[in-house]
């Protein structure tokens, strides 16, 4: 600690327990212990930090943004054999517009809104805008687990080209540049390069190695396959940092960027039968001549508890951007602390106040929305160019000629709320546990599936034992690239594990692989192909420890 103590300043070297709490408990599930939470304000501060856990055999847990849904970028537990240190990049922001602004580097801690803010003035886009992975969620956390997000036509994140940290079997830490730029030799020179942006790029190797799942599209066509488009664990899109899972210290990665649309569509669907909308699906993906950008799936269940009990998170984005909800939350934290402290207020006290504002504020919707909810139990919002709007029309109108349902063309505002609250699904289960001052790792279970491209059917469908133990459920998604986002919140007295084994279990018999784009966490068992990606990248089990639910001991004992 006293090493640490002379490179981070106090400010930034958190070591008590109210200090730490943002950083050691997970935006869904998990929660631990940590000596200390650093905070390096520099790259050349963040390898030091890693430099000194390594000769004190201290673990290393990278966390970026903190809003992991699996647990895997938080502390899981206090029965690790070493010391751990949570090494948070937050400050670490920083976005490099190089080749004429068909390619960014990305620094750790830059989000996903700061590089969309940064391509915008160049008529650009990153391969995930915001609401197509969590809110806040930052860049190279994307790359480092896979995430696919709702972007149709782009794929999981993936580059091959990145610079990180590494500890070799021999326990030596190591800076590898894999960016395809000349950085100079040592780790010090690398570091100052990159962050002053003293480098040049252009030359012919620049161009070796994919910066983006380039082969996306034509997998996705694919609707006859007998497997998933996408799905963490999947070894071709496990390269370097891509996939890693938190077991290297990535300092910077390279990526692809896209041509923004001048404008947007969205055709909004509703149906009593999912049977339609998986049909739809085949049809426009057979037919398209371009895909879209977006097709977002919501049961109304997940949208009743999403404008009753998340409502405070999407009006959050609408008035203040997507940008401040992570410091928004982190405050929230800090005052959950305080509350706890006094001892004279539920623990809950904050959510009970935030669920009382929305019990007592206009749902803030617009109306045709809500009558669709009225009428349909399946809701799909298909956002496209506004070049293909036409063709798309012309389809859907189409096909629900002989089916059952209906569609309309939304206007600005009705886009908007449609995907403010498809954005706010993610959280209405936590913010329901929360209100109702319930545990989420006993009460909610999660699951994230990546569903076969020919399965004929959408949502997880229970045993009548199963159902019986579930008290509320949420299903949303991306539905063309089939990966189903379920969650579960348990009656009382459930034996959670237990219910999710046999989830799992159904999974399973239906050929679905899991978790689809989250990550593996502290939630999922790495499969052994994954396993020994994993072992390969960190072979002394230094980083992040206990991933995927393998061994928490040194050298994977």
């Amino acid at each position: 600690m006293l090493r640490l103590q002379q490179i981070i300043p106090a400010s930034h070297l958190l070591v008590r327990e109210d200090d730490k709490a943002w950083y050691t408990k997970g935006f869904r599930v998990g929660r631990g212990k940590a000596l200390a939470v650093a905070l390096p304000q520099t790259l050349l501060q963040l390898w030091q930090v890693l430099k000194i856990c390594v000769e004190t055999d201290t673990i290393i847990l990278m966390q970026a943004s903190n809003t992991g849904v699996t647990g895997g970028s938080t502390p899981d537990g206090d029965d690790y054999d070493r010391e751990l240190v949570v090494v948070s990049t937050r400050l670490l922001k920083g976005v490099h517009i190089i080749d004429e602004a068909r390619q960014v580097i990305a620094l750790p801690g830059s989000t996903l809104t700061e590089l969309e803010n940064a391509l915008r003035p160049h008529h650009k886009e990153p391969h995930s805008v915001i609401g197509s992975s969590c809110i806040g969620a930052s860049v190279v956390g994307g790359v480092c687990n896979n995430s696919g997000g709702s972007l149709i036509r782009r794929g999981p994140a993936f580059t091959e080209k990145s610079l990180f940290a590494q500890i070799t079997a021999n326990g030596e830490l190591q800076l590898v540049n894999h960016l395809g730029i000349d950085l100079g030799d040592t780790p010090e020179e690398m570091i100052r390069r990159i962050e002053q942006q003293d480098y040049t790029t252009g030359h012919q190797q620049d161009w070796q190695g994919k910066i983006w799942a380039d082969d996306y599209a034509d997998i996705l066509r694919d609707v006859d396959a007998d497997s998933p488009a996408r799905y963490n664990g999947n070894t071709s899109y496990l390269h370097d940092s891509a996939g890693c899972a938190g077991k290297l210290a990535v300092f910077a990665v390279r990526l692809a960027t896209f041509d923004a649309c001048e404008s947007t569509d969205t055709i909004y669907i509703g149906t009593h039968d999912e049977s339609e909308l998986v049909a739809l699906r085949r049809f426009l993906l057979e037919k398209l001549s371009s895909l879209p950008l977006q097709a977002e799936y919501i049961h109304r269940n997940a949208f009743d508890l999403t404008i009753r009990y998340a409502k405070h998170m999407y009006r959050a984005i609408d008035r203040f951007g997507p940008e401040a909800l992570p410091t928004l939350l982190a405050r929230k934290a800090r005052w959950d602390v305080r509350v706890k402290n006094l001892r004279i207020l539920p623990h809950n006290a904050v959510d009970r106040m935030l669920q009382m504002v929305n019990r007592l504020t206009p749902k803030a919707v617009a109306p045709r929305l809500l009558q669709w909810r009225n009428r349909f139990e399946h809701h799909l919002m298909i956002k496209c160019d506004a070049r293909d709007t036409a063709e798309l029309e012309s389809l859907v109108s189409t096909f629900f000629t002989q089916r059952q349902g209906d569609w309309f063309r939304c206007d600005s505002r009705e886009q908007k709320d449609a995907f403010l609250i498809r954005f706010g699904v993610g959280g209405c289960t936590i913010c329901y546990c929360d209100y109702f001052a319930m545990d989420t790792n006993q009460r909610l279970v999660a699951f994230d599936v990546a569903l076969r491209r020919n399965d004929a059917d959408w949502r997880i469908k229970l045993p009548a034992h199963l159902a019986d133990q579930v008290l509320e459920e949420s299903c949303c998604g991306h539905f063309f690239c089939f990966v189903n986002h379920q969650d579960y919140i348990l009656r009382p007295g459930v034996d959670a594990k237990k219910f999710k084994d046999e989830v799992i279990a159904c999974i399973e018999a239906r050929g679905a692989r899991y978790p689809a784009e989250h990550n593996v966490g502290h939630l999922y068992h790495a499969t052994g192909e994954h396993e020994q990606h994993l072992r390969q990248l960190d072979p002394t089990n230094s980083y992040n420890p206990g991933i995927g639910k393998t061994s928490k001991r040194k050298f994977w004992q």
